[in-house]
């Protein structure tokens, strides 16, 4: 009878012994679960400078694998923009290929980041010894800026597709002119300017955005804030 007991409280042990074993392997799987990294968004960085404003950077990466960075530095000139796509690496790690619009240049710019709460840090040499590390945020509405833009002619171009013709000028930005430089269209007409041939102008405009887009007339209206110099060409 005692041997009888025996055997019976040595399988009760050994029962509740495999349960309390399995629960904690059940605790143990639970444990290691991790939620899907999550990269799409917008974030940003401001980077100073000691001889120049600063810069500006803006990535937006959109579910579509979609990414478009934009570099503004702050001086009365357009923004660089990228344009390309992102795709997911292993230890939380984002590969970004891009392409600089309307620059005619097709070489492609790769970029790695690893992923830091709601951050992106560039692991690279190309942002100096401070490096680059973007912060998630609230993408920021469309806003006005001033530009400063030299223009030698005015003429009619192409908007595109079923858009018609829309007045055009042949530009540069910045402070300086370059003679022997490239030369720019901005498409639109610029709002209380009146080109005259034969002359060179030195304007400072504000780019109003459309807010929403309007694919017929362009992504900006022009407004004259001033004219800095009339020469003639």
């Amino acid at each position: 009878m005692k041997t009888h007991i025996t055997l019976l409280m040595a399988g009760a042990l050994a029962l509740s012994a495999c349960q309390n074993s399995g629960k904690q392997a059940s605790s143990d799987t639970t444990a290691t679960i991790t939620e899907p990294l999550v990269f799409d968004g917008y974030y940003e960085a401001s980077l100073p400078a000691a001889s120049s404003p600063g810069r500006l950077i803006g990535l937006k990466l959109r579910p579509t694998n979609d990414a478009q960075m934009t570099t503004d530095y702050m001086n009365y000139t357009p923004e660089i923009v990228q344009m390309g796509n992102w795709s997911t690496l292993d230890s939380g790690k984002i590969l970004i290929t891009l392409v600089t619009v309307g620059s005619g240049n097709p070489q492609k710019d790769s970029l790695i980041f690893r992923q830091d709460g709601e951050t992106l840090v560039y692991l690279g040499d190309d942002y100096g010894t401070d490096g680059l590390t973007l912060k998630k945020k609230e993408a920021p509405a469309p806003a006005a800026k001033e530009l400063m833009v030299w223009v030698k002619s005015e003429e009619e171009c192409e908007n595109g597709p079923g858009f018609g013709k829309v007045k055009c000028y042949q530009v540069q930005y910045g402070e300086r002119k370059d003679d022997a430089g490239t030369w720019d269209k901005l498409m639109g007409e610029i709002e209380g300017f009146k080109f005259e041939k034969g002359n060179v102008y030195h304007l400072k405009i504000s780019r109003i955005p459309h807010d929403p887009p309007r694919q017929d007339v362009g992504a900006y209206a022009y407004k004259l804030v001033e004219t800095v110099k009339k020469e003639k060409s």
